[in-house]
């Protein structure tokens, strides 16, 4: 359950960056300001309660150390797919 969290942040966090908004949601416009709050926020209560479910599920210590992975795990998983996804993308012309 944390990775899956832990995967949506990491995805939100991406889109607020511009160069990815453009290349996956819409090409000719920058992200609105109030869409990057509230992906940040969604992000920063997506890890909240990643963190949360681990450690819920599996104490402090071990919990803290699994939540520390699952965020490795998610950030690795989103550029990947980032890249994978915005490759034919490279010669477009902006």
């Amino acid at each position: 359950m944390a990775s899956e969290r832990a995967i949506l942040a990491f995805a939100a966090l991406a889109l607020t960056v511009e160069r990815h908004w453009r290349d996956l949601v819409e090409s000719r416009r920058p992200p609105p300001r109030r869409t990057v709050l509230r992906l940040r926020c969604a992000a920063v209560l997506s890890l909240t309660a990643a963190l949360s479910a681990a450690v819920h599920r599996d104490g402090a210590g071990f919990g803290i150390l699994l939540w520390v992975l699952a965020l490795t795990a998610g950030a690795l998983a989103v550029s990947a797919t980032i890249t994978w996804r915005c490759r034919p993308a490279r010669g477009r012309t902006r």
